[in-house]
């Protein structure tokens, strides 16, 4: 199986890289770091792998180490519009709880190493952030995210909204002034996952702008643009659902069988008549994503081992020496 790549709306790295320069760093430099070229940014409503997002990433934090930076660059991304038709879907919405279930069922269009999970329950709401593992590993644009959502929800309501409280899987950084200036909310650091926590009544907040004949034509472009980004062999679409479920620990058919919306029956008997049992295809799919996460030398072996899904790094090294014959840090020392 050759691993699906995750991808991103150009947009995003065309407004990181126009954030960067506001903050003084070389635009040129930060393309080549990342691997971009000038004819991948040409179309803003095209697609670039997610691995170039990353490493954009890698070098604006090296260059710019502040803690606060995601919270800083989340403020001052005001309009939602900026992401073409998602931004376009939510302005038209007919209140801000519409305005996030799009944001939900719509945020693959603009990264698919981001998504969002809305629960309500006992009269609040709770947005999680399911990121992609291997961006589980910066604060930046996991906080980036939360800022630009509180940001999106006072811009559309017109009203200062405040969540109830804000969920960071990261320490405390030394000085929290800054989130805690943007949230205005009480911060629970080192949390399990990435949230913020709403009044539903919030929710219910009325957007100016609203439009259901403008809306309903953009759910039908944006309902088709997931289904493009859907689509793939069977295989494919295991492989994208196992790199997203890997860092809950090694996600069992059923679960992936939940995550496309077809029974664990189903799924095996379709990857049995592909001659692809499920098992074959996770040691495939690890087998590659190791090699490619070995060559990104700010990961440690141990990092890599977790990402993976491996709860004991020894079982990585051994199925590692599986694999390519020899050990993860003679692999990585050669490449």
């Amino acid at each position: 199986m050759t691993a699906v790549r995750p991808t991103v709306l150009t947009r995003v790295p065309i407004l990181l890289l126009n954030q960067a320069e506001e903050l003084g760093l070389d635009r040129r430099i930060l393309m080549v770091k990342a691997g971009l070229s000038q004819q991948e940014l040409k179309d803003p409503d095209g697609r670039v792998p997610s691995q170039k997002i990353w490493w954009l990433w890698q070098e604006i934090i090296r260059q710019v180490p502040d803690p606060a930076l995601g919270i800083r660059l989340g403020i001052s991304q005001k309009p939602p519009t900026r992401y073409g038709l998602v931004g376009y879907a939510l302005v038209f919405s007919r209140t801000l709880g519409q305005a996030l279930h799009r944001l939900a069922r719509y945020s693959r269009i603009v990264a698919e190493t981001i998504q969002l999970s809305i629960e309500n329950s006992g009269g609040r709401c709770r947005i999680v952030l399911l990121a992609d593992p291997q961006f589980e590993l910066l604060r930046q644009p996991i906080e980036l995210r939360l800022a630009s959502i509180v940001n999106g929800m006072r811009n559309l309501s017109g009203k200062p909204v405040n969540p109830l409280s804000v969920e960071i899987p990261f320490p405390k950084p030394k000085d929290a002034s800054a989130h805690r200036r943007h949230f205005q909310a009480p911060l629970h650091f080192g949390a399990p996952s990435a949230a913020l926590l709403f009044r539903l009544e919030d929710l219910n907040l009325p957007i100016s702008q609203a439009d259901d004949t403008l809306v309903g034509y953009l759910d039908r472009l944006a309902t088709q643009q997931v289904k493009a980004l859907g689509a793939g062999t069977l295989s494919e679409r295991v492989g994208r659902t196992i790199w997203f479920e890997l860092n809950g620990g090694l996600p069992p058919l059923e679960r992936v069988a939940a995550h496309l919306g077809v029974s664990a029956r189903s799924l095996q008997r379709q990857l049995k008549r592909e001659g692809r049992p499920y098992r074959s295809l996770l040691e495939e799919f690890r087998r590659e994503m190791a090699a490619r996460l070995m060559s990104r030398k700010n990961l440690s072996v141990h990092e890599i081992a977790f990402l993976l899904g491996y709860a004991d790094p020894k079982s990585f090294h051994r199925a590692f020496r599986r694999w390519y014959r020899t050990s993860p840090r003679s692999f990585r020392r050669a490449s």
